[in-house]
Protein backbone atom coordinates (compact mmCIF):
# COMPACT_ATOMS: atom_id res chain seq x y z
CA UNK A 1 0.00 0.00 0.00
CA UNK A 2 1.43 3.09 -0.71
CA UNK A 3 2.07 6.38 0.91
CA UNK A 4 -1.05 8.37 -0.50
CA UNK A 5 -3.65 5.32 0.49
CA UNK A 6 -2.66 5.31 3.99
CA UNK A 7 -2.43 9.25 4.60
CA UNK A 8 -6.43 8.81 2.99
CA UNK A 9 -7.55 5.87 5.62
CA UNK A 10 -6.06 8.17 8.30
CA UNK A 11 -7.88 11.18 7.32
CA UNK A 12 -10.68 9.24 7.44
CA UNK A 13 -10.76 7.67 10.36
CA UNK A 14 -9.77 11.00 12.40
CA UNK A 15 -12.92 12.86 10.25
CA UNK A 16 -15.33 9.70 11.43
CA UNK A 17 -14.49 9.94 15.17
CA UNK A 18 -14.10 13.73 15.72
CA UNK A 19 -18.02 14.85 15.23
CA UNK A 20 -21.29 13.70 18.22
CA UNK A 21 -23.09 11.23 17.17
CA UNK A 22 -26.74 11.34 15.99
CA UNK A 23 -29.82 9.11 17.35
CA UNK A 24 -29.63 6.94 20.86
CA UNK A 25 -27.71 3.55 21.10
CA UNK A 26 -29.48 0.08 21.56
CA UNK A 27 -28.75 -0.18 24.84
CA UNK A 28 -30.15 3.12 25.77
CA UNK A 29 -33.19 2.13 24.26
CA UNK A 30 -33.37 -1.31 26.11
CA UNK A 31 -32.67 0.48 29.58
CA UNK A 32 -35.75 2.61 28.43
CA UNK A 33 -38.10 0.06 28.06
CA UNK A 34 -37.18 -1.63 31.06
CA UNK A 35 -37.93 1.26 33.37
CA UNK A 36 -41.33 1.86 31.29
CA UNK A 37 -42.24 -1.79 32.09
CA UNK A 38 -41.67 -1.70 35.37
CA UNK A 39 -44.34 1.76 35.40
CA UNK A 40 -46.70 -0.55 33.75
CA UNK A 41 -46.57 -3.39 35.57
CA UNK A 42 -47.44 -1.54 38.63
CA UNK A 43 -50.03 0.76 36.85
CA UNK A 44 -51.89 -2.57 36.28
CA UNK A 45 -51.54 -3.87 39.83
CA UNK A 46 -52.39 -0.39 41.40
CA UNK A 47 -56.39 -1.06 38.88
CA UNK A 48 -56.50 -4.87 39.69
CA UNK A 49 -56.47 -3.53 43.50
CA UNK A 50 -58.84 -0.63 42.74
CA UNK A 51 -61.24 -3.02 41.16
CA UNK A 52 -60.63 -5.77 43.54
CA UNK A 53 -61.28 -2.77 46.64
CA UNK A 54 -64.98 -2.05 44.87
CA UNK A 55 -65.66 -5.18 44.56
CA UNK A 56 -65.05 -6.07 48.33
CA UNK A 57 -67.16 -2.96 49.25
CA UNK A 58 -70.20 -3.55 47.78
CA UNK A 59 -70.01 -7.43 49.23
CA UNK A 60 -69.87 -6.28 52.27
CA UNK A 61 -72.34 -3.32 51.88
CA UNK A 62 -74.50 -6.57 50.79
CA UNK A 63 -73.59 -8.61 53.86
CA UNK A 64 -74.57 -6.10 56.05
CA UNK A 65 -77.89 -5.35 54.82
CA UNK A 66 -78.56 -9.36 55.31
CA UNK A 67 -77.60 -9.21 58.23
CA UNK A 68 -79.47 -6.08 59.96
CA UNK A 69 -82.93 -7.50 57.83
CA UNK A 70 -82.57 -10.77 59.21
CA UNK A 71 -82.18 -8.99 62.88
CA UNK A 72 -85.22 -6.64 62.17
CA UNK A 73 -86.96 -9.41 61.18
CA UNK A 74 -86.23 -11.27 64.42
CA UNK A 75 -87.18 -7.99 66.80
CA UNK A 76 -90.53 -7.62 64.96
CA UNK A 77 -92.50 -10.61 66.18
CA UNK A 78 -95.91 -10.93 66.06
CA UNK A 79 -96.05 -13.77 68.40
CA UNK A 80 -94.57 -15.27 71.91
CA UNK A 81 -95.30 -19.29 70.76
CA UNK A 82 -96.00 -20.96 67.87
CA UNK A 83 -98.61 -23.22 66.81
CA UNK A 84 -95.30 -25.16 65.66
CA UNK A 85 -92.50 -24.30 67.92
CA UNK A 86 -90.02 -26.49 65.96
CA UNK A 87 -90.17 -24.63 62.44
CA UNK A 88 -87.28 -22.35 62.59
CA UNK A 89 -88.41 -18.73 61.24
CA UNK A 90 -86.58 -17.29 58.42
CA UNK A 91 -89.34 -14.62 56.98
CA UNK A 92 -91.49 -11.59 58.63
CA UNK A 93 -94.60 -13.88 58.07
CA UNK A 94 -95.97 -14.27 61.84
CA UNK A 95 -92.67 -14.39 63.47
CA UNK A 96 -92.72 -16.19 66.94
CA UNK A 97 -90.19 -15.56 69.60
CA UNK A 98 -89.79 -19.73 70.26
CA UNK A 99 -89.35 -20.17 66.59
CA UNK A 100 -85.91 -17.82 66.83
CA UNK A 101 -83.19 -20.78 67.33
CA UNK A 102 -80.10 -21.77 65.00
CA UNK A 103 -80.01 -21.67 61.83
CA UNK A 104 -77.80 -21.43 58.66
CA UNK A 105 -79.19 -20.45 55.33
CA UNK A 106 -77.44 -19.67 52.09
CA UNK A 107 -78.66 -16.48 50.08
CA UNK A 108 -77.63 -15.21 46.25
CA UNK A 109 -78.97 -11.88 45.74
CA UNK A 110 -79.70 -10.95 42.36
CA UNK A 111 -77.49 -8.11 41.70
CA UNK A 112 -74.38 -9.57 43.56
CA UNK A 113 -71.32 -11.56 42.22
CA UNK A 114 -71.10 -13.80 45.27
CA UNK A 115 -73.03 -16.08 47.36
CA UNK A 116 -73.42 -15.58 51.06
CA UNK A 117 -73.80 -17.88 54.08
CA UNK A 118 -76.41 -16.42 56.84
CA UNK A 119 -75.60 -17.97 60.10
CA UNK A 120 -77.86 -17.39 63.44
CA UNK A 121 -76.45 -18.18 66.65
CA UNK A 122 -79.57 -18.07 69.62
CA UNK A 123 -78.57 -18.39 73.36
CA UNK A 124 -81.71 -17.78 75.55
CA UNK A 125 -81.13 -15.44 78.78
CA UNK A 126 -83.21 -16.77 82.23
CA UNK A 127 -84.05 -15.62 85.28
CA UNK A 128 -85.40 -18.20 87.52
CA UNK A 129 -85.26 -21.03 84.93
CA UNK A 130 -87.53 -18.37 83.21
CA UNK A 131 -86.94 -17.08 79.74
CA UNK A 132 -87.17 -13.87 79.24
CA UNK A 133 -85.27 -12.44 76.48
CA UNK A 134 -82.83 -13.95 73.67
CA UNK A 135 -79.12 -13.30 72.43
CA UNK A 136 -78.79 -13.30 69.33
CA UNK A 137 -75.70 -13.20 66.61
CA UNK A 138 -75.76 -13.44 62.87
CA UNK A 139 -72.72 -13.83 60.91
CA UNK A 140 -72.85 -13.43 57.20
CA UNK A 141 -69.30 -15.21 55.39
CA UNK A 142 -68.83 -15.35 51.79
CA UNK A 143 -65.70 -15.53 49.34
CA UNK A 144 -64.15 -12.88 47.81
CA UNK A 145 -62.25 -12.93 44.60
CA UNK A 146 -58.22 -12.83 45.95
CA UNK A 147 -56.12 -15.11 44.03
CA UNK A 148 -58.73 -15.84 41.22
CA UNK A 149 -56.76 -16.02 38.25
CA UNK A 150 -59.12 -18.38 35.91
CA UNK A 151 -58.48 -21.29 37.06
CA UNK A 152 -61.16 -23.31 39.30
CA UNK A 153 -58.59 -24.67 41.58
CA UNK A 154 -57.69 -21.65 43.13
CA UNK A 155 -59.88 -20.14 45.83
CA UNK A 156 -60.85 -16.67 47.17
CA UNK A 157 -60.64 -15.39 51.16
CA UNK A 158 -63.02 -15.34 53.36
CA UNK A 159 -64.97 -12.43 54.41
CA UNK A 160 -67.61 -11.85 57.15
CA UNK A 161 -70.38 -9.64 59.09
CA UNK A 162 -71.05 -9.66 62.18
CA UNK A 163 -74.00 -8.26 64.61
CA UNK A 164 -74.98 -9.03 67.72
CA UNK A 165 -78.61 -7.93 69.58
CA UNK A 166 -80.71 -8.80 72.43
CA UNK A 167 -84.32 -9.78 72.13
CA UNK A 168 -86.69 -9.13 75.00
CA UNK A 169 -89.36 -11.27 75.73
CA UNK A 170 -92.47 -8.57 75.26
CA UNK A 171 -96.00 -9.04 74.01
CA UNK A 172 -96.30 -7.88 70.91
CA UNK A 173 -99.63 -6.46 71.70
CA UNK A 174 -97.92 -3.95 73.51
CA UNK A 175 -97.10 -1.85 70.47
CA UNK A 176 -100.30 -0.72 69.83
CA UNK A 177 -99.31 1.89 72.92
CA UNK A 178 -97.40 3.81 70.15
CA UNK A 179 -100.48 4.58 68.80
CA UNK A 180 -101.79 6.67 72.11
CA UNK A 181 -101.23 10.09 72.25
CA UNK A 182 -99.15 10.86 75.44
CA UNK A 183 -100.63 12.53 78.33
CA UNK A 184 -100.60 16.61 78.13
CA UNK A 185 -97.56 18.07 80.43
CA UNK A 186 -95.72 14.61 80.43
CA UNK A 187 -95.68 10.66 80.74
CA UNK A 188 -94.79 10.18 84.52
CA UNK A 189 -97.08 8.20 86.00
CA UNK A 190 -96.98 8.01 89.72
CA UNK A 191 -98.27 5.48 91.31
CA UNK A 192 -99.05 4.05 87.77
CA UNK A 193 -101.87 6.12 87.24
CA UNK A 194 -102.83 9.09 85.42
CA UNK A 195 -100.35 11.93 86.14
CA UNK A 196 -103.03 14.66 86.94
CA UNK A 197 -104.25 11.99 89.70
CA UNK A 198 -103.20 13.55 93.01
CA UNK A 199 -100.60 11.73 94.52
CA UNK A 200 -102.71 11.73 97.82
CA UNK A 201 -106.00 10.54 95.99
CA UNK A 202 -106.34 6.70 97.21
CA UNK A 203 -105.95 3.64 94.74
CA UNK A 204 -109.39 1.61 95.29
CA UNK A 205 -107.33 -1.35 93.45
CA UNK A 206 -109.97 -1.66 90.68
CA UNK A 207 -108.48 0.66 88.48
CA UNK A 208 -110.19 4.22 90.29
CA UNK A 209 -108.86 6.73 92.75
CA UNK A 210 -110.93 7.89 95.32
CA UNK A 211 -109.60 11.82 96.32
CA UNK A 212 -111.14 14.11 99.03
CA UNK A 213 -110.69 17.58 97.60
CA UNK A 214 -110.76 19.01 101.56
CA UNK A 215 -109.68 16.93 104.87
CA UNK A 216 -112.89 18.95 106.63
CA UNK A 217 -115.57 18.28 104.11
CA UNK A 218 -117.46 14.87 102.79
CA UNK A 219 -116.97 15.75 99.23
CA UNK A 220 -114.74 12.75 97.54
CA UNK A 221 -113.99 12.82 93.56
CA UNK A 222 -113.32 9.38 92.30
CA UNK A 223 -110.77 8.93 89.20
CA UNK A 224 -110.61 6.95 86.51
CA UNK A 225 -106.70 5.71 86.59
CA UNK A 226 -105.80 5.45 82.88
CA UNK A 227 -107.61 8.78 81.86
CA UNK A 228 -107.46 11.13 85.40
CA UNK A 229 -111.44 11.83 84.63
CA UNK A 230 -113.34 12.20 87.76
CA UNK A 231 -116.10 9.26 86.94
CA UNK A 232 -118.08 9.84 89.81
CA UNK A 233 -119.02 12.15 93.07
CA UNK A 234 -119.32 10.83 96.36
CA UNK A 235 -120.34 11.85 100.03
CA UNK A 236 -118.38 9.95 103.03
CA UNK A 237 -117.74 11.34 106.02
CA UNK A 238 -114.31 12.85 106.87
CA UNK A 239 -113.72 10.17 109.80
CA UNK A 240 -114.54 7.35 107.00
CA UNK A 241 -111.95 5.22 105.42
CA UNK A 242 -111.76 5.42 101.38
CA UNK A 243 -112.11 2.25 100.29
CA UNK A 244 -114.29 0.74 97.35
CA UNK A 245 -116.55 -1.07 99.78
CA UNK A 246 -117.52 2.23 102.24
CA UNK A 247 -117.89 4.40 98.54
CA UNK A 248 -120.87 1.84 97.43
CA UNK A 249 -124.14 3.25 97.78
CA UNK A 250 -122.50 7.05 97.83
CA UNK A 251 -122.13 7.68 94.54
CA UNK A 252 -123.07 9.51 91.44
CA UNK A 253 -122.06 8.76 88.32
CA UNK A 254 -119.88 11.98 86.71
CA UNK A 255 -118.37 13.37 84.29
CA UNK A 256 -115.41 15.96 84.84
CA UNK A 257 -112.12 17.09 84.81
CA UNK A 258 -109.80 17.99 87.71
CA UNK A 259 -108.39 21.74 87.71
CA UNK A 260 -105.82 22.63 90.49
CA UNK A 261 -102.90 24.30 91.51
CA UNK A 262 -101.59 26.72 94.61
CA UNK A 263 -101.78 30.24 95.51
CA UNK A 264 -98.56 31.73 96.57
CA UNK A 265 -97.81 35.51 98.22
CA UNK A 266 -95.44 38.03 98.03
CA UNK A 267 -95.73 41.85 99.25
CA UNK A 268 -91.86 42.80 97.98
CA UNK A 269 -91.08 45.08 95.80
CA UNK A 270 -89.99 43.30 93.04
CA UNK A 271 -91.50 40.78 93.37
CA UNK A 272 -89.84 37.13 94.86
CA UNK A 273 -91.87 34.59 92.49
CA UNK A 274 -88.67 31.60 93.19
CA UNK A 275 -89.35 32.13 97.41
CA UNK A 276 -92.37 33.97 97.69
CA UNK A 277 -92.38 35.22 101.70
CA UNK A 278 -95.84 36.36 102.06
CA UNK A 279 -98.36 34.98 104.19
CA UNK A 280 -101.53 33.66 102.78
CA UNK A 281 -105.12 35.38 102.72
CA UNK A 282 -108.89 34.46 102.98
CA UNK A 283 -109.71 33.99 98.51
CA UNK A 284 -111.99 31.97 96.86
CA UNK A 285 -111.71 30.91 93.04
CA UNK A 286 -114.49 30.57 89.80
CA UNK A 287 -114.57 30.32 86.27
CA UNK A 288 -115.57 34.07 85.20
CA UNK A 289 -118.14 34.65 81.86
CA UNK A 290 -116.38 36.98 79.78
CA UNK A 291 -115.40 37.74 76.14
CA UNK A 292 -112.15 36.29 75.25
CA UNK A 293 -110.01 36.27 71.79
CA UNK A 294 -108.02 32.89 71.36
CA UNK A 295 -106.23 30.55 68.82
CA UNK A 296 -108.34 28.49 66.79
CA UNK A 297 -108.23 24.51 68.17
CA UNK A 298 -108.62 21.39 65.55
CA UNK A 299 -110.21 17.92 66.52
CA UNK A 300 -107.24 17.09 68.78
CA UNK A 301 -107.31 20.10 70.67
CA UNK A 302 -103.95 21.37 68.71
CA UNK A 303 -103.90 24.87 68.16
CA UNK A 304 -104.73 25.36 63.73
CA UNK A 305 -102.87 27.49 61.79
CA UNK A 306 -103.61 29.22 58.37
CA UNK A 307 -101.81 27.65 55.39
CA UNK A 308 -99.66 28.09 53.49
CA UNK A 309 -98.70 31.81 55.69
CA UNK A 310 -98.22 29.70 58.99
CA UNK A 311 -100.62 32.51 60.79
CA UNK A 312 -102.18 31.79 62.97
CA UNK A 313 -106.79 31.53 63.16
CA UNK A 314 -107.77 33.18 65.71
CA UNK A 315 -111.45 33.33 67.17
CA UNK A 316 -113.71 35.59 69.38
CA UNK A 317 -115.31 33.37 72.39
CA UNK A 318 -117.62 34.55 74.74
CA UNK A 319 -118.16 32.29 77.80
CA UNK A 320 -121.49 32.77 79.62
CA UNK A 321 -124.69 31.12 81.15
CA UNK A 322 -127.29 29.86 78.01
CA UNK A 323 -129.45 30.98 76.16
CA UNK A 324 -127.43 31.94 73.17
CA UNK A 325 -128.32 34.23 70.71
CA UNK A 326 -130.36 33.56 68.00
CA UNK A 327 -127.38 33.49 65.06
CA UNK A 328 -124.83 32.42 67.14
CA UNK A 329 -124.61 29.00 65.58
CA UNK A 330 -124.14 31.14 61.99
CA UNK A 331 -121.64 33.13 63.32
CA UNK A 332 -118.95 29.87 64.53
CA UNK A 333 -116.08 29.08 64.62
CA UNK A 334 -115.09 32.96 64.42
CA UNK A 335 -117.44 34.35 66.50
CA UNK A 336 -118.21 31.28 69.14
CA UNK A 337 -120.81 31.17 72.36
CA UNK A 338 -119.83 28.82 74.51
CA UNK A 339 -121.68 27.75 77.99
CA UNK A 340 -120.12 28.85 81.18
CA UNK A 341 -119.28 25.27 82.81
CA UNK A 342 -120.39 24.04 85.79
CA UNK A 343 -117.50 23.88 88.24
CA UNK A 344 -116.85 23.86 91.87
CA UNK A 345 -113.44 25.04 93.59
CA UNK A 346 -112.41 24.21 96.91
CA UNK A 347 -109.70 25.91 98.92
CA UNK A 348 -107.84 25.67 102.08
CA UNK A 349 -107.20 29.36 102.15
CA UNK A 350 -107.29 30.99 105.58
CA UNK A 351 -110.32 32.48 107.08
CA UNK A 352 -108.84 35.31 108.39
CA UNK A 353 -105.66 37.06 108.73
CA UNK A 354 -102.91 37.15 109.58
CA UNK A 355 -101.85 34.01 109.53
CA UNK A 356 -98.59 31.65 109.37
CA UNK A 357 -99.96 29.64 106.30
CA UNK A 358 -98.20 30.71 103.18
CA UNK A 359 -99.43 28.73 100.07
CA UNK A 360 -103.11 28.14 99.46
CA UNK A 361 -103.54 24.59 98.20
CA UNK A 362 -106.97 24.35 95.50
CA UNK A 363 -109.33 21.94 93.26
CA UNK A 364 -111.71 22.76 91.21
CA UNK A 365 -114.20 20.18 89.65
CA UNK A 366 -115.33 21.44 86.08
CA UNK A 367 -117.94 20.00 84.19
CA UNK A 368 -117.79 19.60 80.55
CA UNK A 369 -119.92 20.46 77.30
CA UNK A 370 -122.08 17.25 77.45
CA UNK A 371 -121.51 16.60 73.55
CA UNK A 372 -117.73 17.79 72.82
CA UNK A 373 -116.46 17.05 76.52
CA UNK A 374 -114.74 19.80 76.32
CA UNK A 375 -114.45 23.75 77.94
CA UNK A 376 -113.48 26.97 78.26
CA UNK A 377 -113.43 29.91 80.25
CA UNK A 378 -110.95 32.22 82.63
CA UNK A 379 -110.33 30.88 86.10
CA UNK A 380 -109.60 34.32 88.43
CA UNK A 381 -109.29 34.95 92.16
CA UNK A 382 -112.19 35.84 94.05
CA UNK A 383 -112.64 37.44 97.52
CA UNK A 384 -109.35 39.76 97.53
CA UNK A 385 -109.33 43.79 96.83
CA UNK A 386 -107.98 43.39 92.75
CA UNK A 387 -106.59 46.56 91.56
CA UNK A 388 -103.18 48.34 90.90
CA UNK A 389 -102.40 50.31 93.84
CA UNK A 390 -100.57 49.94 96.99
CA UNK A 391 -103.32 48.68 98.87
CA UNK A 392 -104.32 46.67 96.37
CA UNK A 393 -103.28 43.04 95.03
CA UNK A 394 -102.62 42.02 91.65
CA UNK A 395 -102.72 38.56 90.62
CA UNK A 396 -99.88 36.83 88.14
CA UNK A 397 -99.89 33.42 87.35
CA UNK A 398 -97.24 30.73 86.69
CA UNK A 399 -96.71 30.86 82.97
CA UNK A 400 -94.26 29.61 80.61
CA UNK A 401 -94.09 28.07 77.25
CA UNK A 402 -92.20 24.71 79.35
CA UNK A 403 -92.39 22.84 76.06
CA UNK A 404 -90.36 24.76 73.81
CA UNK A 405 -93.92 24.99 70.64
CA UNK A 406 -95.04 28.03 71.60
CA UNK A 407 -92.41 30.19 69.99
CA UNK A 408 -94.37 29.55 66.48
CA UNK A 409 -97.85 30.52 67.55
CA UNK A 410 -97.25 34.14 68.41
CA UNK A 411 -98.98 37.44 68.54
CA UNK A 412 -97.65 40.73 69.22
CA UNK A 413 -94.91 39.61 70.85
CA UNK A 414 -96.60 36.82 73.55
CA UNK A 415 -96.47 33.15 73.27
CA UNK A 416 -99.54 31.34 72.95
CA UNK A 417 -99.05 28.52 74.77
CA UNK A 418 -100.98 25.02 75.62
CA UNK A 419 -103.34 24.73 78.35
CA UNK A 420 -101.44 22.63 80.47
CA UNK A 421 -98.89 25.48 80.34
CA UNK A 422 -101.30 27.91 82.60
CA UNK A 423 -102.92 30.16 79.90
CA UNK A 424 -104.90 34.03 80.70
CA UNK A 425 -107.96 32.07 78.75
CA UNK A 426 -108.52 28.40 78.56
CA UNK A 427 -109.80 26.96 75.30
CA UNK A 428 -111.23 24.06 74.46
CA UNK A 429 -110.14 21.74 77.43
CA UNK A 430 -110.08 18.10 76.84
CA UNK A 431 -108.59 16.70 80.07
CA UNK A 432 -107.47 17.51 83.62
CA UNK A 433 -105.27 20.17 84.76
CA UNK A 434 -102.56 20.46 87.39
CA UNK A 435 -100.00 22.69 88.38
CA UNK A 436 -102.01 25.73 87.23
CA UNK A 437 -100.47 28.41 89.88
CA UNK A 438 -100.98 31.58 91.14
CA UNK A 439 -98.84 34.62 92.74
CA UNK A 440 -100.68 37.45 94.17
CA UNK A 441 -98.45 40.46 95.00
CA UNK A 442 -99.12 44.39 95.56
CA UNK A 443 -101.35 46.09 93.10
CA UNK A 444 -98.43 48.70 91.92
CA UNK A 445 -95.46 46.10 91.60
CA UNK A 446 -95.03 44.33 88.17
CA UNK A 447 -95.42 40.63 87.46
CA UNK A 448 -91.70 39.01 88.04
CA UNK A 449 -90.11 37.19 85.51
CA UNK A 450 -87.16 34.83 85.83
CA UNK A 451 -84.48 33.34 83.94
CA UNK A 452 -85.50 30.17 81.15
CA UNK A 453 -84.60 26.69 81.94
CA UNK A 454 -81.04 26.14 81.11
CA UNK A 455 -78.84 23.29 82.46
CA UNK A 456 -75.36 24.96 81.84
CA UNK A 457 -76.24 27.64 84.34
CA UNK A 458 -77.56 25.49 87.02
CA UNK A 459 -81.62 26.77 86.18
CA UNK A 460 -83.72 24.09 86.09
CA UNK A 461 -87.07 25.63 87.05
CA UNK A 462 -89.13 28.29 85.43
CA UNK A 463 -90.26 30.62 87.47
CA UNK A 464 -91.52 33.24 84.87
CA UNK A 465 -95.47 34.74 85.72
CA UNK A 466 -97.45 36.54 83.51
CA UNK A 467 -100.19 39.19 84.33
CA UNK A 468 -103.53 38.06 85.03
CA UNK A 469 -105.86 40.23 87.05
CA UNK A 470 -106.95 43.22 86.61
Amino acid sequence: MNENAVSSLKRTSRHAGGGHQAGVTLIEALVALVVMSFGMIALVSLMGNLRFGADLAKQRGEAMRLAQAELETLRSYSLLTSADPSVVTFDDSDVALDSIKNSTRVVTPETSNTTFTVTRTVDPVKVDELVVAKSVRVMVTWTDRTGVDGSASKKGAPQSVTLDTLISRVDPSFSGSLGINAPDGGTRQPGARHPAIPVSAKDLGDKRSAFRPSDLGSTVWVFNNLTGVIVSTCSLAPSSELTASTLVGTCADEFAYLLSGSVRFSYTSPANPTLPEGSAMPLDLAIRQGFYVTPRVDATTRIAKKTPTGDLIWDTVTVQEPPFPADAAASAPAFTYVALPLHTCIDDAPSTTPTTQTVVNYNCIVRPDSVSKRWSGKLDLTGITIGMTSSEYRVCRYSADYNGNGTEYTKTGDYVIDNYEHPAVYSNVAGSLVRQNFLVIKGNVSCPTAPAVDSSARVFVDYSTKHHQP
